[in-house]
């Protein structure tokens, strides 16, 4: 049996082989309230099983325990040009052909309130072949990352939770399935929830009642809000877009009967509707305390900016404070809604195309966050796709700290959908880029990714970042630009990768005395 580690920026397939540097000590480094993880690999000539992971031997369990610590094994996807690593399993057993590596990921989730040094313990991987011992470490550095809902940095996806998975829209079933999907939320760090307004009004059986009257019903958007806020930290309160994206000019209205159509934007009906369904928003959440929590999304990616600013208008009186921005997909429509933008989400190829102007809006007061939908598909920039090194997704935050961005948003969480495009068919374009967890429709549940992963290990690297900008803003830059200057130019080598997470680690905790 070959057997030898690897750390979580490397990707492994199943012809990767032993290098001469790799050993069999698996050397994690950690900081405080965040994973670390690291990888263990075996190779045999023959198939066989590994039929279970066992952690013992903790030195200081002070410091790291046997609850800390879990296990995942790679799976991979296939497509027309080949097999990529990417969802994670946590079976009890896995089966590995002949002449194939396995990874199996070690996780370890280090509390707030460990203690700082170096913790030693033993994984025992048990084989069809023989039981095969791995010594480990973890050095935890005397630094603590905030919770996610009071982080410097800003992770949003556009969800799907209405997915037809989980079956009946608030049967058992469906409380099962969010209930895994608010674990891999949490373990991504993911603080802006996205929500759609709409349907949840519908369920309710929210109507129109008058020519300018509806009666909205909040009380599914606020069980479905209660719901995940309570397990996942949660920072922002992010209103999914309504006008029809791109080129759209209509946007769904309630009726009378509470059934939905699609009108043209800036009649005196979608005039109403769009005051009261803002202002019933604002009001709700207003009620509740959570109005600054608020982010309004008006028309996805808008090409046409005259819808957008005729919904900003009314949003500026029906709800007077709330912030509101878009994901941008070309410059032009960053230009145009000047004046009108609070916040600019630009597509990260947009952003570095008018950086200058997107830096300028920030530094006259705009919030400024990034985001990635399939394009750029230019393999120099980085993105989340499977055919992309997994560490990009790490990178990604990287390239937002460089060029002084505080957030960023993915729109595809767990669409899951069978087309070739963006998911997980043989022929798909954007490969996975709709997939960041996987479904399991047996269990009812998600299972998270190799991509899951290094964005979670990203974000944590930002707020190192920020702890050592606090005292050195200079050094802060040096190490950041050592692996990221901009979102095209990076150097995304796995070594160069973990050297950069070293020296970060040490500075911050250096920052913290």
């Amino acid at each position: 049996m070959e057997l030898f580690t690897r750390s979580s920026a490397h990707d492994v397939f199943r012809n990767t082989r032993k290098r001469r540097c790799d050993d069999a000590r698996l050397t994690l480094y950690g900081a405080k309230n965040a994973v670390c993880s690291g990888q263990i690999v075996l190779r045999e000539h023959g198939e066989f099983d590994i039929t279970g992971i066992e952690f013992s031997g903790f030195s200081a369990p002070f410091i790291v325990s046997e609850n800390d610590v879990g296990y995942y094994f790679q799976d991979y996807i296939k497509y027309n040009d080949g097999e990529y690593p990417d969802p994670l399993s946590d079976a009890v057993s896995v089966h590995v052909p002949a002449e194939s590596s396995q990874s199996v990921w070690i996780t370890v989730n280090v509390k707030p309130e460990a203690l700082s040094g170096l913790c030693t313990f033993t994984v025992t991987v048990k084989t069809s072949v023989s039981d095969f011992t791995v010594p480990a470490s973890v050095r935890v550095f005397g630094v603590t990352v905030p919770d996610a809902d009071k982080s410097e940095f800003s992770l949003e996806y556009f969800l799907d939770p209405f997915t037809s998975l989980a079956g009946e829209r608030w049967g058992d079933d469906r409380e099962k399935f969010l209930s895994s999907y608010c674990e891999s939320l949490a373990m991504i760090r993911n603080n802006s929830l996205d929500v759609q307004i709409i349907p949840l009004l519908c369920d309710a059986k929210s109507k129109r009642i008058s020519e300018t009257e509806w009666d909205l019903d909040f009380s599914y958007v606020g069980k479905y809000v209660d719901f995940m806020t309570a397990r996942v930290p949660t920072k922002y309160i992010a209103i999914r877009s309504t006008i029809a994206s791109v080129n759209g000019d209509t946007l769904p209205v309630i009726g009378y009967d509470g059934k939905v159509t699609w009108e043209k934007y800036g009649t005196k009906d979608t005039n109403a509707w769009f005051y009261a369904y803002i202002h019933g928003i604002y009001e709700y959440f207003r009620s509740r305390g959570m109005e600054k929590m608020l982010l309004i999304r008006l028309q996805d990616e808008p090409h046409y900016t005259e819808c957008w600013k005729w919904a900003r208008q009314i949003c500026r009186e029906a709800a007077p404070g709330v912030h509101c921005g878009e994901p941008l997909d070309e410059h032009p429509s960053g230009l145009g809604l000047q004046g009108y933008i609070d916040q600019y989400i630009p597509r990260i190829n947009v952003y570095e195309e008018g950086a200058d102007y997107y830096d300028r809006m920030r530094k006259q007061g705009s919030t400024l966050w990034v985001y990635s939908c399939c394009f750029p598909e230019e393999p120099w920039f980085i993105n989340k796709f499977i055919d992309h090194p997994h560490v990009h997704s790490r990178l990604m935050s990287w390239g937002c700290y460089a060029r002084g961005i505080t957030g960023f948003l993915h729109w595809g969480y767990n669409y899951w959908s069978d087309t070739s495009l963006y998911g997980t068919a043989p022929g798909a374009r954007f490969k996975g880029d709709g997939f960041i967890v996987y479904p399991d429709k047996e269990n009812l549940r998600v299972k998270p990714s190799t991509r899951l992963l290094a964005t979670a290990e990203g974000i944590v690297d930002y707020e190192l970042l920020k702890i050592v900008e606090k005292k050195d803003p200079a050094a802060a830059m040096a190490i950041c630009e050592s692996l990221v200057r901009r979102f095209n130019e990076y150097d995304d080598d796995p070594d160069a990768v973990d050297a950069a997470h070293v020296r970060l680690l040490s500075a911050a905790e250096e920052a913290s005395l």
